[in-house]
């Protein structure tokens, strides 16, 4: 049984439910202050394609490895 996924105590379910500043509230200040900087275009095309495509496409390849991972991209990948 694979072990369940839990971020600062909750599940993946309760983080996608809960809004995007109290999210931002439970990081560590670098990802916060990231955050709150806004994100390269880059970033933002990477979340528009996340946001439009479904879920049993191959996964996305991007170069923007220094964005933070945000629960609406929990499980959007194809396991292998």
């Amino acid at each position: 049984m694979p072990k369940e996924f839990l971020y600062r105590g909750l599940t993946e379910e309760e983080l996608r439910s809960i809004s995007m500043d109290e999210f931002i509230r439970m990081l560590p200040s670098r990802m916060r202050r990231s955050l709150r900087r806004g994100l390269t275009p880059e970033q933002r095309i990477l979340i528009e394609k996340i946001r439009t495509r479904s879920p049993d496409k191959e996964p996305l390849k991007t170069h923007a490895r220094d964005l933070i991972i945000l629960p609406e991209m929990i499980g959007t990948g194809s396991t292998p």
